[in-house]
């Protein structure tokens, strides 16, 4: 037989079942009432399978909570000077107890109260007189829910832990390689002069050349994905036009189509973009030299623009061997490798045309794909277009 004393307290005492062996892992409840015999009782209910600490007012409640980690509050709705909505108010405005169970304790007469509890945040009530039963189901199911969102929640913060360590070493990891890249290219400069026009040692240097760029291609790739997946991504938006970009990017891919005998052709390219220049230069050259990576020597890959009302439409149309309908559906997700055969054995990072995608989703446009029935393909993306005072569409 147990037996109980309820003592005048102080606001840093608390009636608890606390020992020093007990385990750790036990729920905490905290109860708060100023009604004696119902703390007694309550007690008697709960503490031979949890850890309770009992205060008869809602000051020692509020003290308590701001220094210790409970499971679930049982609160009073009538306590006196504070009372158990003002607990209740107190317990939702801190952030570490957004999630505590509460569980009021009404009087029959109460039912306001109640509603008003709920819509406050309350989780569950309990009337008085108590049902035994109803008690320990009340009880034990919150306590279950919040183990629940406990163990959810460390299970969130690991994996976003190792998210962020992994996405710091990959980081880290890239960024190191562009030193020993530069290095090479540099090096690789210097035996050209050296060797003069040996062809044998002409080849070697062209080789080295050809896998610096595309080491380069491939960190700038995965460095750029690691910025938009972080959402660190900020674009410096201004009237920009198309055609001078498309002319930076052909200037910048004239080489590579070169080496594969591939035509670019730039046609019309109207349209003042609202954009950020270096971003749709990446989003124009990221289309282009795909578009010339899976060329056929011989062929021609031709740039163009449109304005189609408040947007700029631009275009980037190969004669490649297209796209096979399978894969055209998740031809925009990263990593994703198109089965058509790349000319010259080059190789791909997978996160070209995932790139375009976000970046132009960043400046509120959308990305498509056109396959002509006679071969080839048309790749497309709609960004904002700038509008002055005298057009009569504003956007953004």
């Amino acid at each position: 037989m147990y037996a109980y004393s309820i003592h005048t307290m102080t606001q840093t005492q608390a009636i608890s079942n606390e020992s020093e062996d007990e385990s750790p892992t036990v729920p905490h409840i905290l109860l708060a009432d100023d009604d004696s015999s119902n703390l007694v009782l309550l007690r008697r209910l709960l503490e031979r399978d949890y850890k309770v600490t009992a205060v008869r007012s809602g000051d020692e409640a509020m003290a308590l909570l701001s220094s210790t980690r409970f499971q679930l509050a049982i609160l009073d709705v009538v306590m006196g000077h504070t009372d158990g909505l003002q607990v209740l108010s107190f317990i939702r405005q801190m952030p570490e107890n957004a999630d505590l169970p509460v569980i009021l304790i009404s009087a029959m007469a109460q039912p306001e109260d109640v509603v008003r509890g709920l819509e406050m945040g309350a989780n569950d009530y309990i009337t008085k007189p108590f049902d035994i039963m109803v008690v320990r189901a009340r009880v034990e199911r919150q306590i279950l829910i919040k183990q629940a969102l406990d163990e959810r929640q460390a299970i969130i913060s690991a994996l976003q832990d190792a998210q962020t360590a992994k996405d710091n070493l990959f980081h880290i990891a890239t960024h190191d390689l562009k030193s020993p890249l530069n290095n090479i290219r540099l090096a690789q400069y210097y035996l050209r002069d050296i060797v003069g026009q040996d062809p044998t040692a002409a080849t070697a240097l062209d080789a080295i050349e050809e896998t610096v760029d595309w080491m380069n291609s491939l960190v700038q790739d995965f460095l750029d994905a690691s910025m938009l997946k972080n959402g660190k991504a900020e674009l410096q938006l201004q009237p920009t036009s198309v055609a001078e970009v498309a002319w930076q990017v052909i200037d910048r891919y004239g080489p590579a189509a070169n080496r594969k005998n591939v035509m670019v052709v730039m046609g019309e390219m109207p349209g003042l973009a609202l954009a950020d220049p270096a971003r749709l230069s990446q989003i124009i050259g990221n289309l282009l030299g795909n578009a010339i990576k899976y060329s056929p020597s011989g062929t021609c890959v031709a740039l163009s623009s449109e304005v189609r009302g408040d947007r700029v439409r631009i275009s980037v149309a190969d004669e490649g061997p297209g796209i096979p309908p399978a894969e055209r559906e998740n031809l925009f997700t990263a990593f994703s490798r198109s089965g058509a055969p790349v000319s010259d054995g080059e190789k791909s990072s997978g996160l070209g045309l995932w790139i375009v995608k976000e970046l132009v989703e960043l400046h509120r446009g959308e990305v498509g794909l056109v396959c002509p029935p006679d071969g080839g393909s048309i790749f497309w993306v709609e960004i904002p277009r700038w509008l002055t005072p005298d057009d009569d569409q504003i956007i953004l």
